[in-house]
C-alpha cells in the first residue's frame, strides 16, 4: 500500500513536471512570437534604465542633481556611447561591404578561370573513362560548371536584395530606434514611479514570489549572456589568429563578423568558413582551402568542447546535464532549441530547488 502510494505520488510528480514544462514552453512560444515583436522597443527601454538608475542615483546623492537632469544626462551619455559603437560597425561593416563589391568583377574572372581549368580536367577524365558512362559525367561536370557560373550573379543579386530590404526596413528600424530613445529617457525621469505601477498589476500575495523568479530570471539571462559573450571571444581569437597566418585581408573584421554570425540560433562558422573554403580549392588556392578547413575544425570542436562547459559553469549545471538539455532541446525544436532548454532545465532546476517539485533525489 505505502509502495503503491510513493508511485502515485513519483507519477503524480511526473506529470506536474511536464506539465510546467509544457506550460513553459507555449509561454516562451507566445512571447516570441507575439509580445516581443510588439513590445520590444519599450522592453529594451526598460532594461537601459535599469541599468542606469545607479548611476541616476549616484548623481542624486553626490553631486544633489534634481532626478530630471541626471535621468537626461545618464540617458544621453549612455545613448551617445551607443551610438558611436554601432557607427564604428556599421562603418566598417559598409567599408567591407563596399570593398567587396568593388572586387566582384576580379571575383567573376577568377570563377571563369576555374571552371575552364575544371574543364579541362574533367574532359580528360571523361575521355578516359568507359563509354556507356561518359554521358553522365559530361552531365554532371556541366552541372557544377552551371553552378559555378551562376556565383558572382547570385552574390550580385544577393547583395542588391539586401540594399533594397535594407531600404524597404529603414523606416521601421527608424521608428524603433526613434521609440526606444524617447522610452529611455521618460522611464528614466520616472523610474521608481514605473516600477511601482508595474508591481501594483501583480497581486499582492504573488509579490515576494515574484520578485524572486524574476530575479532568477534576469540572473539566469545574464549568465547566459555571459556564457556566449565567452564563446563569441574565443572564436574571435581563434578565427583572427588563422586568418593573419593565411595572411586574409580584412582578417580582424571578418573574423568579428564571423564569430557574431556563430552565435545566430539558425547559422554558425560553417556558414561562411566551407563555402569559402571549397571556392578557394576550386580556384586553385589550395593552401588557403585547406587553412580554411582546418580552421573550420578547430573552431567547431572548441565550440562543441566549450559551450556546454561554459553554460553549465555560468548557469550553475553540470556539462553533461547542459549538453543533455542542448541535445534535446535541437531534437525537439530545432536550433532555438539549444538555446531556450538549457534555460528551462534551469528554471525546473530551480523549482525543484525550492521544493515546488520533486523530480530527483
Amino acid at each position: 500500500m505505502i509502495e503503491g502510494k510513493r508511485l502515485m505520488a513519483k507519477h503524480q510528480n511526473i506529470l506536474l513536471w511536464l506539465l510546467y514544462a509544457a506550460v513553459g514552453a507555449g509561454a516562451l512560444w507566445l512571447v516570441v512570437r507575439f509580445v516581443l515583436p510588439w513590445a520590444a522597443p519599450f522592453l529594451l527601454a526598460l532594461l537601459t534604465a535599469r541599468l542606469l538608475e545607479p548611476g541616476v542615483r549616484y548623481l542624486m546623492a553626490r553631486f544633489r542633481f534634481r532626478r530630471g537632469f541626471a535621468a537626461v544626462t545618464c540617458s544621453l551619455l549612455a545613448l551617445a556611447v551607443l551610438a558611436l559603437i554601432i557607427s564604428l560597425l556599421v562603418s566598417q561593416l559598409m567599408s567591407g561591404v563596399g570593398s567587396f563589391a568593388q572586387n566582384l568583377p576580379e571575383l567573376a574572372g577568377q570563377v571563369g578561370e576555374t571552371i575552364e581549368r575544371l574543364e579541362a580536367t574533367f574532359y580528360r577524365f571523361v575521355i578516359a573513362a568507359p563509354v556507356e558512362t561518359q554521358d553522365m559525367i559530361q552531365s554532371a561536370t556541366d552541372s557544377i560548371s552551371a553552378m559555378i557560373e551562376a556565383v558572382p550573379g547570385q552574390l550580385s543579386a544577393g547583395l542588391l536584395g539586401l540594399a533594397a530590404s535594407a531600404a524597404t526596413a529603414f523606416p521601421r528600424l527608424f521608428l524603433f530606434v526613434l521609440t526606444y530613445v524617447i522610452s529611455v529617457l521618460f522611464i528614466s525621469l520616472s523610474y521608481p514611479q514605473v516600477m511601482e505601477f508595474l508591481k501594483r498589476q501583480i497581486p499582492a500575495r504573488w509579490h515576494e514570489r515574484t520578485r524572486n523568479f524574476g530575479q532568477d530570471m534576469v540572473a539566469t539571462l545574464g549568465k547566459w549572456c555571459k556564457a556566449q559573450v565567452k564563446l563569441i571571444g574565443i572564436t574571435f581569437v581563434l578565427l583572427t589568429i588563422s586568418f593573419l597566418i593565411l595572411g586574409v585581408p580584412y582578417g580582424i573584421l571578418l573574423a568579428a563578423l564571423i564569430a557574431l554570425i556563430d552565435a545566430l540560433p539558425v547559422l554558425g562558422t560553417g556558414t561562411v568558413l566551407i563555402p569559402w573554403a571549397l571556392f578557394s580549392l576550386l580556384s586553385g588556392d589550395v593552401s588557403l582551402g585547406v587553412g580554411l578547413a582546418l580552421t573550420y575544425g578547430t573552431v567547431s570542436i572548441t565550440h562543441s568542447v566549450m559551450e556546454p562547459r561554459f553554460v553549465g559553469q555560468q548557469l550553475g549545471l553540470h556539462p553533461l546535464a547542459t549538453l543533455m538539455s542542448m541535445y534535446l532541446g535541437f531534437r525537439l525544436i530545432g536550433v532555438l532549441g539549444m538555446v531556450t532548454f538549457p534555460m528551462l532545465f534551469l528554471l525546473v532546476k530551480q523549482f525543484h530547488d525550492r521544493g515546488v517539485v520533486r523530480l530527483w533525489r
